[in-house]
């Protein structure tokens, strides 16, 4: 899968060994996946997570998980709260776009101030649909 993975960032160019990428990790299987491939591919990584708050408790202990994950690897990571509802109603959002600007917003900056040169996304078939 390692060099399945290093073929494809180098067929689309995407970046390489030499660049700073801050993983945006949920938690999920997709994006705990795509750390574990740069990881494992020798790319220098941190982690962003974000909690827009929108599931309670299951919200929280992904952030959780993301934190004990990021102490286990010894990466730099970066976590942040969102009040994602009163973002969206007071910009006239729906709760997916407010969570997409959000989301971007926060993660140019982190890579901005910290010196990331990508970011890299997990996306899966059904977030393209």
């Amino acid at each position: 899968m390692v060099e399945r993975f290093l073929k494809y960032i180098q067929e689309e160019d995407l970046c390489t060994k030499t660049n700073n990428i801050l993983v945006a990790v949920s938690g999920g299987v997709d994006s705990v996946v795509m750390l574990n491939l740069f990881m494992k591919s020798g790319f220098k990584v941190g982690v962003a997570h974000c909690n827009f708050g929108l599931r309670g408790k299951e919200s929280n202990g992904d952030e959780g998980f993301v934190r004990r994950l990021a102490k286990r690897r010894k990466v730099p990571s970066f976590f942040k709260r969102f009040e994602t509802e009163k973002y969206a109603e007071e910009h006239g959002l729906s709760i997916q776009m407010a969570a997409r600007q959000l989301r971007y917003s926060w993660f140019e900056e982190i890579r901005e101030v910290n010196g990331y040169d990508y970011v890299a996304m997990g996306h899966n078939l059904n977030d393209s649909v």
